[in-house]
Parts: C-alpha cells; structure tokens; sequence
C-alpha cells in the first residue's frame, strides 16, 4: 500500500534536481560560481584599466627588495607620498600591498592593480552572497541584497575605480565582511579577529567597528544565567581568542609604523599634510576640529544632490560627493532598523520625507572649501532623531544586530566627519568603512518579506550607481564625445 502510495506521487523536476544534501551543496556552489563570475564580468566591463596611482603596487615592490619606502617616489609626483627624512613612504596602510605581492613578483611594477581591485570586488560580493545564505534561506532575498551590495552601493564604483584610495576601500571592504561572516555565520572569534585585523591593515578606521563584534560574540563569551553576576559569567576565552587575531595585526602594524617614521603611532597622514602647512586654505582649521569639517561634511552626507544642467549630459554626479540616500535610497531603511512601534515609524517616515523634499529643493553643486547655509539645520535633525531612536529601541528590546551595526557606524562616521579630509566624491567615499553594517541594518529592516516598495528601491540603486559609475569611470575618463561628465 506505501508502495502504491509513493509510486502515485506526481514526479515534480525540482526533486529529480535536488533529491539529497548533496545536491543542495552542488546547486550552492553553481550559484556561488554564477554570482562570482557575473559580478567579475560586470566589474570588469565597467572598469577603467589600468590606474597610474598604484602606489600598492610601488610598495609591495619595496617590500620585495626588503624596503618599507619607495625609492623613486619623489619623482612620482602624482602619487600621494608622506616625505620623512628624505625618504617618500605611501600613505595608506600596507595590507592592500601585501596582497599584492604574488602578482609583483609574477609582473613586477606593471601588475594591473586595477584588474586585482575587480577581482577584489567580485569575491567580497561572494562572501557577502554565503553571508545572506546563512541569514536567510530563501534564494530571492539572497539575490535581491546580494545585488543591492554589488551594484547599488558605492562599493561599485570604488572596486572599480582601482586608484589606491579605491583600492584600499575596497581590500579593507573584503576583509571586513569575511570578518562579519565569521562572526555572525561561522561563529569562529579568532579568524573573525584576524579578518577585522587585516581590514585595520587595509585602512585605520575598521578597527572602531570593533564593538560591533564583541556584541555579536556575546553568545559565546557571556554564559547565560539569571542566578549568577555579569562578571562570573564572563567566558575569556573567545574573548581571548578574537583579542589575539586582532592583536597580530596591531603589532605588524606598530612595527611597520616604527620602521617608517621612529614612531608606533601612524603617522603616515600627518607627514603627509604637513607639506601643505604653507598653504592656509588647505590646512585652515588643522586635521582635526568637530566644528569647521562637521559643516564641510555634513551637507556632503545627507544633503548634496546631483547637478542639473541644460546640456548633455544634463545630470551630472558632483565631485564633492552625492547623498548617501541619493546613492542608495534603501539605506534610509537603515534608520528605521529596531523600530517596533508604529506611529514612531509613520511620524518619522512622514518628517523625514519632508527633509528630504526640502533637500531636492535645495540641490545645488557643494565647492571644495565652499560655506553652506545653514552649517548644521534643522533638515538633519530627523536623520540624527531616527538613528537615536533606532539605537534606544533596538538597547531597549535586545536587538543584538541592530545595536552592534550602530556601534560600528556611529564611531567611524564621527572621525569622518571631524577630520580633515579632501572631497568625498561620488556617493560619500568615505562611507564605505561601515557599508557593511549599514548594508545589515538595511536587512534587519526588511528581512525576508521583500515587497514591491524594497524592489524598487533596490532596483533605483542599481539603476543610480551604474550612472555614477559610467558617468565618473566609462564616459569621464575618457572625455567621451568631448563632454563633461562629472563636475565640481
């Protein structure tokens, strides 16, 4: 009768396709391969070839000849170098120079840094797809967020863009996902510490999103019970653990630093700024002051809008930097991350919209050192109000994620914001230190149940990178049909 039964069954393909496990593990790594190679395709297509500022490449051949300086920087004079004692040392930390290394020894200086950066972006997307596998299991939100990543981001742009500050984004972008796999999929706190110490390595500013996986790991270090004190439940040994794969990073990069300028500290952006002590509108307020550069960066961040003209090409990305909800309109889901209660949704939705009509109102091209009226208004405040309240509810109700993602962004958007710094171009360069954690919160917002309201956002992303990325890289570079493609 079971016999019967089973042999009356319909005979449906999607069983004869995944009958076992195995299968399962088959179909995973053909969508692994698709989602490798389509991404490294699209990266490469809309890439700018080789870069003239490869100063990774420079310094991973200095590395080779046992060097931490580049002997012929002071006649590379288009590359940022930070001059000590007459010797010219590269600006950004040397991790992205290390992972150079195989490719100079093979092609020496004429490796195509470039061509890495892309390949550096299509595995980062890679990671960030296994990521959303062990988030979510159904494959369309796998897809959607693995998409809005790779191409409704800046990350894009910066992966294929290819210049050495590109390219540290976009190494320093790789290892912090792997870091975050790590922690939330892999549960392993030592390569978790590893990866975040290598992303440290690739730019300074990761480190501060250190908070971000002691929160996460606290299921493995803070012992559940009701009965005993926070301190006697404190488990050391993961702590240890992640403390000890960060910590081999931090003491490569004390003796890096010491080896370059006499000093643990990096000092590498002082050295540097200091050639252009001579000229006060470069320098006016010093590297550091929360005042003068929140004005400068602020208006960058939320409010700068692309530029309009009456002529081809007619919309244009600034040079001074698009909003990051202009850039990446699911972001602003970000803000409203651990928010249960919904009038507080519906009236911050509704004030929100407001600022943002206002901002459109406003568009206009931002200047270099240009003053903006007003410095701190109140078309920000929304913004700041739905990310505090995003942050006491999500510490009220226990939102691990939500918090953690906070943590992280919140400390490394404030040295941005308060240091000196040039121009952020498309999209607020500078956001891609905590894209993954706003890409997080993004997703801790939606979840699973995509509507058609997320689609479209998704699908405008996409739709506004590929114009910052042909605009600025495709058509710019090459001054296609003698236009002007990107304007300050």
């Amino acid at each position: 009768m079971a016999e019967e039964t089973v042999s009356a069954r319909p005979l449906e393909w999607r069983n004869l396709l995944r009958p076992a496990a195995v299968d399962q593990r088959y179909t995973a790594i053909a969508l692994t391969v698709v989602v490798f190679a389509f991404v490294l395709t699209v990266y490469y297509i809309t890439s700018v070839g080789p870069t003239p500022y490869h100063q990774p490449v420079r310094l991973a051949d200095a590395l080779l000849h046992g060097r931490t300086y580049v002997a012929d920087g002071g006649q590379l004079s288009y590359m940022e170098w930070a001059p000590y004692h007459g010797k010219f040392y590269p600006v950004d930390p040397p991790m992205g120079a290390l992972v150079l290394l195989p490719g100079v020894v093979i092609f020496g200086t004429d490796l195509n840094q470039t061509l890495v950066s892309v390949v550096i972006g299509a595995i980062t997307v890679t990671v960030v797809f296994w990521l959303m596998r062990g988030l979510t299991p159904k494959l369309t939100a796998q897809l959607a967020f693995t998409t809005l990543f790779a191409f409704g981001t800046t990350f894009w742009w910066a992966a294929v863009g290819g210049h050495n500050w590109y390219y540290a984004h976009t190494v320093a972008t790789l290892f912090l996902v792997l870091a975050i796999y790590e922690t939330l999929i892999g549960k392993r706190p030592f390569s978790a510490g590893v990866f975040l110490g290598a992303s440290y390595l690739s730019r300074l500013t990761p480190i501060l999103a250190i908070l971000f996986f002691i929160i996460m790991l606290s299921d493995q270090w803070l012992v559940p019970s009701a009965r005993q004190s926070y301190v006697r439940r404190i488990d050391p040994k993961p702590l240890c653990l992640f403390g000890l794969g960060v910590g081999i990073f931090l003491l490569v990069s004390l003796a890096y630093n010491y080896s370059q300028f006499d000093t643990v500290l990096p000092a590498s952006r002082h050295y540097y700024f200091e050639q252009f002590q001579p000229r006060p509108d470069v320098l006016k307020y010093g590297l550091w002051d929360p005042i003068h550069h929140f004005q400068r960066h602020f208006p960058h961040f939320f409010r700068s809008i692309a530029i309009f003209q009456s002529e081809a090409p007619y919309v244009l990305p600034s040079r001074a930097g698009v909003a990051f909800w202009v850039v990446t309109p699911p972001f602003l889901y970000a803000l409203f991350a651990g928010i249960k209660n919904r009038l507080v949704v519906i009236v911050g939705a509704v004030v929100l919209a407001a600022s943002l009509l206002s901002f459109i109102v406003m568009a206009r091209g931002l200047g270099f050192e240009g003053e903006f009226d007003p410095p701190l208004g109140l078309e920000y405040v929304p913004f700041l109000l739905l990310i505090g309240t995003s942050v006491f509810s999500s510490a009220r109700s226990g939102n691990k994620l939500v918090l953690a993602c906070w943590s992280a962004i919140i400390p490394i958007a404030l040295v941005h914001f308060t240091y000196f710094a040039p121009p952020p171009q498309f999209g607020y360069q500078y956001a891609i230190d905590y894209l993954p954690f706003l890409f997080l919160l993004v997703w801790a917002t939606i979840g699973d149940n995509l509507k058609w309201h997320h689609i479209v956002l998704i699908a405008a992303a996409v739709v506004v990178n590929l114009w910052g990325v042909l605009w600025w890289w495709t058509f710019g570079s090459r001054n296609l049909w003698g236009l002007e493609w990107v304007k300050w």
